[in-house]
């Protein structure tokens, strides 16, 4: 049986095959999509180049990884921490973590990368509604003083709170 052959985008940007940040209380989509849209947050959030598969002399080359451990591990972790359901939030997750990852690398370059910031937080505000269907969710707190603890220490006599009442002073 032949081996299979590794497309070269498997090599230049080694995502592993069994990696799936689809929730588990969904069912999985296709992984392959999904491996597609990771390698293509690898390459966009650090700007990563295909090298060229012929040398100048036209011989062919072997392909290398282009992408570092640590690079394809960042990207791996900024998208399975917001935990996609589908193929639709693990793109959004992409987009997070290339705005990301891209500030980040601007900001150590003494730019100000307010935009992609913003961005960022976009798409997490996208994210957050199509995970609620586009519904709005209001939540209400009431602050009921049940069970209040009260300071013994400052409690007055009830001769002074007497002569308080009297007086009109709460």
């Amino acid at each position: 049986m032949a081996k299979k052959r590794k497309n070269p985008e498997d090599v230049y940007y080694p995502v592993p095959q069994d990696f799936n940040p689809i929730r588990i209380d969904r069912p999985s989509g296709n992984q392959e999509v999904v491996r597609r849209i990771v390698q293509g947050a690898i390459k966009s959030a650090y700007q990563l180049k295909k090298p060229p598969q012929w040398d100048y002399k036209g011989n062919y080359i072997r392909p290398k990884a282009v992408a570092t451990n640590e690079q394809v591990e960042m990207v791996m972790h900024l998208i399975e921490s917001l935990q996609p359901g589908d193929a639709i939030e693990a793109a959004l997750a992409t987009q997070f973590a290339i705005s990301y990852i891209r500030g980040i690398e601007m900001a150590e370059e003494h730019r100000v990368p307010i935009d992609l910031f913003e961005f960022g937080h976009k798409v997490l505000e996208t994210l957050q509604k199509y995970r609620n269907k586009g519904a709005q969710q209001i939540s209400v707190q009431y602050n009921v003083n049940q069970g209040q603890v009260v300071n013994v220490k400052n409690m007055k006599s009830e001769d002074e709170l007497e002569t308080l009442k009297g007086e009109n002073i709460p």
